[in-house]
């Protein structure tokens, strides 16, 4: 699968501007870094911690500040990769993980990355999508490739998101 994408400076993302409130606004789009993929997204489900962060029950924390843009359970089409990215592709179809852990510490090499030892460390690699950093709430974003997987042909967008 050969695609082309025309990806836009800015694109469209629904922004939690304050506890209990979204605008629509325009934002940049940020392309990969050399371990990182741009998807342009498809489908989001809204995760059952979505209405915490949403209401700012955790606020300080997840989010760690605002503007920001929620949203951790999704899945999309890969637009650009970055230079080191070998195991995706412009055009694949993938699903996404709130976040995969830093891959360096104890837990994480022990494949307990939801027990990350770096939690929240956005300097060790660590991410948790939708959380403490930007999630799938808009049109595009880039994404480890740590945290998403390909899709099967035979499952829909919607589906995926559900995962």
């Amino acid at each position: 699968m050969n695609k082309n994408y025309d990806i836009p400076k800015f694109a469209k993302a629904c922004v939690l501007t304050e506890p209990g409130k979204f605008e629509i606004r325009d934002v940049e789009v940020k392309m990969p870094d050399k371990h990182e993929v741009l998807c342009k997204i498809r489908a989001v489900a809204i995760c059952g911690s979505d209405p915490e962060v949403i209401r700012g029950d955790l606020a300080g924390t997840w989010p760690p500040s605002y503007p920001f843009i929620a949203g951790n359970e999704w899945s999309g089409e890969v637009v650009a990769v970055g230079e080191d990215v070998h195991e995706f592709k412009v055009g694949d179809r993938v699903a996404g993980e709130a976040h995969k852990g830093c891959g360096y510490c104890d837990n994480c090499k022990k494949g307990r990355y939801t027990l990350c030892l770096n939690y929240g460390d956005i300097s060790t690699g660590h991410e948790h999508y939708g959380f403490i950093v930007d999630g799938a709430y808009c049109q595009y974003q880039k994404y480890s490739i740590r945290s998403i997987t390909h899709m099967p042909d035979n499952v829909t967008f919607a589906e995926a998101s559900l995962c």
